[in-house]
């Protein structure tokens, strides 16, 4: 164990969502505020309350895909797999990672929330259609936790060191968490993290009885808000020491400097009202970075756009910066461009976070009109900006709170 910290930076990125793949394809979406909610195609939706949806292009994820493997490889992989596929490798890819790359196996954190109920509907499907002799066996074993990983590393040809991370919507953050803190503490030098999820007919029936699901647009913080969307996503992300980058002179696209985590204790699904929970993790998150609440830059905010969920996280907000600074450093919610994302949306939003600090802009609040006086926080209304510490945080039922401290990377640092 190192005798002071590691520092940590992100080597490697890839992540896919309704808005598209990569940096590049959602970098535009991120300044214009360009949502990507629509019609939910993969299912029936008659007697849901609402039918909105955000879904990734499978067909151009299958195109990509086959650019690197042929068809038989691919046979029998569901949606979920092949963005976790596509996420991975190309985060593996930037980093410049092989199997070569590191000794012993590659530590693996993937986090989801109810990942597996894709596979286990279109098992059902299969048997109720023909018979269950005919159901294909090889979607039993991607129900089952981890079942993405096995296929993964099947697919790669390495050798993982796997851990399953489910903690609600906080998932994705925590996934991380986890990686960067082993790293830290000098156990592993470099590994994999990060969350994915699927849009499915059971999550849609389960928000969708709850009432948290907006029959509209997904407007976080607005006085009129009424929930948010679901949608497809998968990002991966490649964590790695400085000192193992610099000697492989692999490119660094950020710093993570911060990580915290609470539990309300509150409410199995709604948040502490006073944003307690919340506003410990941030604390903590901005001790282990060594960071005044003073020098944020950015929040990328959980933004559920429900009634609870906002108004306790604006508060928590508040309580971890300072009424001042709370109230003044730039805030958004990128639910409304992409939904709410599940285990993946805390690894997403990580990789938002890294693409604003690199490029130098802030991601538009989209949709809010009217600012809800409940929520008095300073909402982007523009990109320009050049933030250098970005907070992102992550809200999940049972009061998990999750929260990770970037910032942006300086040649010479």
């Amino acid at each position: 164990m190192s005798a002071s910290p590691v520092r940590v930076v992100v080597t490697g990125l890839g992540y896919v969502s309704s808005l598209g793949f990569g940096p590049d394809e959602h970098e535009a979406a991120l300044k214009e505020g360009r949502s990507s909610v629509g019609p939910i195609r993969r299912f029936e939706t008659t007697g849901f309350r609402t039918s909105q949806g955000a879904q990734c292009d499978e067909r151009r994820l299958e195109e990509l895909l086959r650019r690197r493997w042929p068809g038989p490889v691919l046979r029998g992989l569901d949606v979920d797999t092949r963005m976790l596929l596509w996420s991975a490798t190309e985060a593996l890819d930037r980093a410049g990672v092989t199997p070569s790359s590191f000794s012993g196996p590659l530590p693996a954190v993937l986090g989801t929330t109810l990942e597996g109920f894709w596979q286990a509907e279109q098992w059902f499907a299969e048997a109720f259609k023909r018979t269950a002799v005919h159901a294909r066996p090889r979607r039993l074993l991607q129900c089952m936790a981890g079942g993405q990983l096995a296929t993964l590393a099947d697919i790669l040809g390495l050798t993982l060191e796997p851990m399953v991370i489910s903690n609600a919507c906080a998932t994705g953050v925590s996934a991380i968490g986890r990686l960067f803190r082993r790293i830290r503490s000098g156990a592993c030098e470099l590994g994999l993290a990060g969350g994915y999820d699927t849009l499915t007919r059971f999550i849609h029936l389960g928000f969708d009885s709850l009432g948290a699901l907006s029959p509209g647009r997904c407007m976080p913080f607005d006085k009129k808000r009424s929930g948010f969307f679901i949608g497809d996503a998968a990002a991966m992300l490649v964590l790695e020491s400085l000192d193992s980058a610099r000697r492989r002179g692999a490119p660094v696209h950020g710093e993570i400097v911060g990580y915290g985590e609470s539990l309300d204790s509150h409410h199995p699904t709604h948040p502490d009202p006073d944003g307690k929970g919340i506003a410990r993790a941030m604390t903590q998150a901005l001790e282990m970075a060594a960071v005044a609440p003073d020098s944020v830059d950015y929040v990328n905010a959980h933004g559920t756009a429900t009634p609870a969920n906002d108004a306790a996280e604006a508060r928590g907000i508040l309580r971890a910066l300072g009424d001042e600074v709370g109230r003044r450093v730039p805030v958004s919610s990128t639910k409304a461009l992409v939904g709410h994302t599940l285990g993946a949306a805390g690894a997403l939003e990580e990789c938002f976070c890294l693409l604003a600090l690199e490029r130098g802009f802030l991601p538009v609040q989209a949709a809010t009109t009217e600012p809800d006086p409940s929520c008095p926080l300073h909402l982007v209304s523009t990109p320009e900006g050049r933030p250098t510490i970005a907070i992102n945080t992550s809200l999940g039922f049972g009061g998990a709170n999750g929260v990770l401290v970037t910032r942006r990377w300086e040649a010479g640092s």
